[in-house]
């Protein structure tokens, strides 16, 4: 097994029926402290709108949060283009670097994470952005994010734009996908590319090999570089990781069948719970794709997954659920699929 793996940390911020907003963020807080201390590279953030049992909304927010509370591991995560003025989310994540220079990450998504009703207010009744306007708008979000700032002529009119004047250092953009647009994106680009095995595993291999094949070199990045964001669900058994992944089946199978989802229920309320049989096809999916066993399981699981898919990082989502009888504010078996992990893989 290869130990050398590099390990990172995506976070949605699983709201369980037993917590309030403040504590569900307070347990996103002690698992990226947990990450820093154990040696974990990134903490990454997702972004979703209007989804019961998810916290994690916008990344300019609460990855200064994380920073403040921790010491070497790299933050940020998502930020969903359509919904934001590229300038908007370069002086938001600019300040975000200049708090915390040399450990900010911009990951750049084109999806909506969120329903249409829920897009629209976000964007304030603007039009939905087309593929030539989301890489317009991407390019444009690249170039205002420079230390250096950019020029525009127009009119005769010269105007300079700097997201953060005097700045030290620029956050590193990425681009997030699950596609192979999205790879050859990234790749034309010569930006780093991060691959949503977690939302979706089909097409992983090819979206990656084509990245690879295809990239550019860039004033970002000389070389290739490829994260791979997996859930990952571990318990003490392999038996009790399978119990510990139930709450979050029967999320994501309410999710993805556009039905209507509550907060992550807790393992005892899940054990009550039957699948409809409509949910076979995606049941069978989720645990095919997710990595689900003992500690020892898992990270053969994690080194598999990073051997075929031609990686040197996997970023864990760690949705691990919890029993009734664990404390709201933190989020312990989530904490031990983390602490297991590091023991197989030091970082």
């Amino acid at each position: 097994m290869n130990t050398k793996l590099t390990l990172s940390i995506l976070d949605i911020g699983p709201i369980r029926s037993n917590q309030s907003a403040a504590e569900c963020f307070n347990s996103m807080l002690e698992v990226a402290r947990l990450g820093d201390r154990l040696g974990y590279h990134r903490y990454w953030l997702a972004e979703h709108h209007n989804v019961a049992a998810v916290a994690a909304s916008h990344t300019s927010v609460f990855a200064p949060v994380i920073g403040a509370n921790t010491n070497y591991i790299r933050i940020g995560g998502c930020v969903l283009l359509a919904h934001y003025p590229p300038f908007l989310v370069a002086e938001q994540m600019g300040i975000v670097e200049a708090c915390f220079p040399g450990r900010v990450d911009l990951g750049i998504g084109r999806s909506s994470g969120a329903d249409w009703a829920t897009s629209s207010l976000l964007r304030g009744g603007r039009e939905t952005t087309s593929e030539e306007g989301y890489v317009n708008d991407l390019t444009n979000l690249l170039a205002l994010t420079r230390r250096e700032g950019v020029s525009v002529e127009q009119n005769g009119l010269s105007y300079h734009f700097n997201a953060v004047p005097n700045a030290d250092s620029a956050p590193s953009p990425w681009i997030l996908g699950t596609s192979m647009y999205s790879a050859q994106l990234a790749a034309e680009l010569g930006l780093p590319y991060a691959f949503g095995y977690h939302i979706r595993a089909e097409g992983a291999k090819e979206a990656i090999a084509l990245y690879k094949a295809r990239f550019k070199p860039s004033s970002f990045l000389t070389e290739p570089k490829v994260l791979v964001s997996a859930i990952v669900v571990v318990g003490e058994t392999d038996e009790e990781a399978q119990r510990l992944s139930l709450p979050q089946l029967h999320f994501m199978c309410a999710f993805r069948s556009g039905e209507p989802v509550q907060s992550q229920m807790l393992v005892e309320e899940a054990d009550d719970v039957d699948f409809p049989s409509r949910y076979d096809g995606l049941v069978a999916m989720f645990r095919k794709s997710w990595i689900i066993g003992s500690p020892d399981r898992a990270a053969e699981g994690v080194a598999t997954l990073a051997a075929e898919l031609g990686v040197s990082e996997i970023m864990i989502n760690t949705v691990t659920a919890a029993y009734r009888s664990q404390p709201a504010d933190r989020s312990p078996n989530r904490e031990f699929t983390l602490e297991a992990l590091a023991a197989r893989f030091p970082q």
